[in-house]
C-alpha cells in the first residue's frame, strides 16, 4: 500500500509538468516519471492479486534509489571532489540538500518545502522500506513454504 500510494502521488506531481513542456525536463525526470508508471504497474498487479507484483514492486523501488543516487553523486557530490574527500564531499551534499525544505518553510513557501521534503527525502525512504518489506515477505513465504513441504513430506513417509 505504501509503495502504491507513494508512487502515486510521485506520478501525479511529475506528470502535469512533463506534458506542458516535454522538452524542458531533463532526463532524470522522464527517468523517474517511467519508475512511477512500473511503480504503478506493481501496485496494480498487487491490487489485483496478479502474481510477480513483488518483482515489479522490488523492481521500480531499486531503480528509483539507483536514480537518485546517481543524480545525487553526479550534481551534488562529483564538483566538490576536486577539493574535498569523498565522505567530505557527501557529508556536505547531504548538509546543503537539507536546508533547502528549511529556507522554503522559513520563507512561507510551504507547498514548495512540503514538495521537496517529499521528493528528496520521504520518497527515497519509502522505496527502502518498500524493499525491505519485499524482502522481509519473501523470507516468510520460503519458510512457510519449507514448513509446509516438511509436513508433507513427513506425512508421505508416515503413510
Amino acid at each position: 500500500m505504501l509503495a502504491l500510494g507513494s508512487w502515486l502521488v510521485l506520478a501525479t506531481a511529475l506528470l502535469p509538468g512533463l506534458i506542458a513542456d516535454p522538452t524542458e525536463h531533463a532526463p532524470y525526470h522522464w527517468l523517474i516519471f517511467a519508475t512511477s508508471v512500473l511503480g504503478l504497474a506493481g501496485g496494480a498487479m498487487w491490487a489485483g492479486a496478479r502474481r510477480g507484483w513483488r518483482r515489479v514492486i522490488a523492481t521500480a523501488a531499486a531503480l528509483y534509489l539507483l536514480i537518485v543516487v546517481v543524480r545525487f553523486l553526479a550534481v551534488s557530490v562529483w564538483w566538490q571532489l576536486e577539493f574535498a574527500s569523498f565522505l567530505d564531499a557527501v557529508r556536505f551534499a547531504l548538509w546543503l540538500k537539507s536546508r533547502v525544505p528549511i529556507y522554503y518553510f522559513s520563507h512561507g513557501r510551504l507547498l514548495d518545502g512540503t514538495a521537496i521534503t517529499f521528493y528528496e527525502a520521504l520518497m527515497p525512504a519509502f522505496q527502502v522500506i518498500v524493499l525491505l518489506g519485499v524482502a522481509g515477505s519473501n523470507r516468510r513465504l520460503r519458510s512457510v513454504f519449507s514448513r509446509s513441504r516438511l509436513t508433507t513430506d513427513s506425512s508421505q513417509q508416515a503413510r
